[in-house]
């Protein structure tokens, strides 16, 4: 069968664009991380480097962490425009620790208020949808503070 000059052009150019199509990567899988797919924040067992993940949150309402919490040794935050934070309701008043978007922390690294480091100290996560921009008090660095008059959503 011989095609005519415009539909084998037009079949080239399809076949040439499905080719080409799997080569480039989505804003999903290249927003994933440390094993933590877009749009998740992941918690740890152990460092985000070695550990692996035992829960995950994507839903930006306040929650409990699974399984009773104080348990996280590191959190992965893969979302482009949201900030989290890790909360310590054991804490008087309690406090939270935010994770900026598109960060990975090892928990170990950042002193409590009350003392020791935040591994094992989050029992609750809120993930902040706009308008944060994915900052934390107005940065893109990880922050910490207390919640006032024992604010919960």
């Amino acid at each position: 069968m011989k095609l005519n000059g415009k539909l084998s052009a037009t079949l080239l150019t399809a076949g040439l664009a499905a080719t080409l199509t799997p080569l480039t990567a989505s804003p999903a899988s290249a927003a994933s991380m440390h094993g933590c797919t877009y749009p998740r924040v992941c918690l740890y067992d152990g460092s985000y480097q070695n550990g692996s993940i035992f829960s995950w949150y994507q839903d930006t309402s306040y929650q409990a962490i699974i399984g009773g919490g104080n348990r996280a040794d590191a959190v992965v935050n893969t979302r482009n425009d949201d900030s989290v934070w890790l909360i310590d309701q054991g804490a008087s008043p309690d406090a939270y620790i935010c994770i900026p978007a598109n960060t990975a922390v090892n928990l170990g690294n950042y002193a409590h208020p009350n003392g020791g480091t935040w591994a094992n100290d989050a029992d609750a996560i809120k993930i902040w949808g706009d308008p944060d921009n994915g900052l934390c008090s107005g940065d893109d660095q990880v922050s910490q503070g207390r919640i006032k008059d024992g604010w919960r959503p």
